[in-house]
């Protein structure tokens, strides 16, 4: 009779650890608290895992949550190819060097050049653009062949934690996540490539994704990750 009620009431006292708790930890508390010595052995240890790995673990619960899956898109090369407000660009002329200029493309998308005055140029190529300048100058030059090409890019992304150079790199180029790293001066003795987090804003809404990049750096085939203009590049350090 005794022992019943010993029982009863370690029921009633897991019963009431789980319902306060209300999550899985808390009915691993519940069991430890009614089971016998064996099974709360066993429990003390799920919950001593339950706790170790969100500060430990390589990829942790907190991680796993707020990352949410790298979308396809991330894996593709998507270079506009379009100039923007920012951009430096260089416009020879073959014809007449003289007129050659280095220009910035104002926030109203244009540039002032000699004899023909203020083009739009951001939204076009620099294909497009040299094809719209050579007719533009047809009329000025005995060789209107124009030639542009990118002097800076305005846009960019921003790279820092365990590298060499925290900063902006100029995305003037398709690149992935790795060659920004290598950009910044690669990573530092204290750095752990396994988590280097990627903070990226899409429609309006700020992304965060977890990626390992032990396998490129060891040559194993892995898929690049490509970044995009803005983004956050953080390389956490190591835990050991």
């Amino acid at each position: 009779m005794k022992k019943m009620y010993h029982m009863a009431c370690g029921n009633r006292r897991a019963e009431r650890v789980a319902n306060s708790a209300g999550t899985w930890v808390g009915r691993l508390m519940g069991l430890a608290v009614a089971a016998g010595s064996s099974r709360r052995r066993l429990a003390t240890g799920l919950i001593c895992l339950a706790v170790l790995i969100p500060t430990g673990g390589a990829v942790s619960c907190s991680d796993m949550n707020g990352s949410p899956p790298v979308p396809a898109e991330a894996y593709v090369s998507k270079p506009s190819g379009n100039l923007a407000p920012g951009d430096e660009i260089f416009v020879t002329f073959s014809g007449a060097p003289e007129l050659s200029t280095k220009q910035k493309i104002q926030p109203n998308g244009k540039v002032s050049l000699p004899t023909i005055g203020d083009v739009s140029a951001a939204g076009k190529t620099i294909t497009g653009l040299q094809q719209q300048l050579t007719i533009l100058y047809q009329p000025h030059l005995q060789d209107p062949t124009t030639v542009v090409s990118l002097a800076g890019a305005a846009a960019g992304v921003y790279v820092s934690g365990e590298v060499l150079r925290a900063g902006k790199i100029p995305l003037d180029r398709p690149m992935t996540v790795l060659e920004a790293v290598m950009e910044a001066g690669g990573f530092t003795k204290f750095a752990n490539p396994k988590q280097v987090i990627v903070v990226r804003n899409q429609s309006g809404k700020s992304r965060r994704y977890v990626l390992n990049m032990n396998e490129a750096l060891y040559g194993k085939e892995s898929i690049p990750f490509y970044v995009r203009a803005y983004d956050v590049i953080y390389v956490k350090q190591s835990n050991w």
